[in-house]
């Protein structure tokens, strides 16, 4: 059986005094078919990017299929206050910095339009 080949997106992040910010470019994506699961002190994004046709492609250099990306921070973040946004293709996430070490198992963070 041959691997799957799961494409990480690229992906900005940006430390602030009080929170990280994450920018991951996902063009051509739907924000239905993003997940985005947070923990303590990482996150994970996952989804699917669909192809635009079911044709016969004759060149296809555009990635379409699914795409994982997994983002630790350097201290523990706040995932139940973080919000999310996925417009123009660009997904950008802020997540606050705990002032207090938060146990989550996991928390899914809504992604708005």
């Amino acid at each position: 059986m041959p691997a799957l080949n799961i494409i990480k997106p690229p992906v900005d992040i940006i430390e602030e005094r009080d929170s990280y910010t994450v920018v991951v470019d996902l063009p051509g994506v739907e924000p239905e078919d993003v997940q985005v699961v947070g923990y303590d002190d990482y996150i994970e994004i996952t989804g699917i990017k669909r192809p635009v046709s079911g044709g016969n492609y004759l060149l296809m250099e555009r990635f379409s299929g699914k795409f994982k990306r997994k983002i630790h921070f350097r201290q523990n973040v706040d995932i139940a206050s973080a919000v999310a946004q996925l417009k123009n293709g660009v997904l950008i996430i802020k997540i606050p910095k705990s002032k207090d070490r938060i146990m989550f198992t996991s928390t899914t963070i809504i992604i708005r339009r």
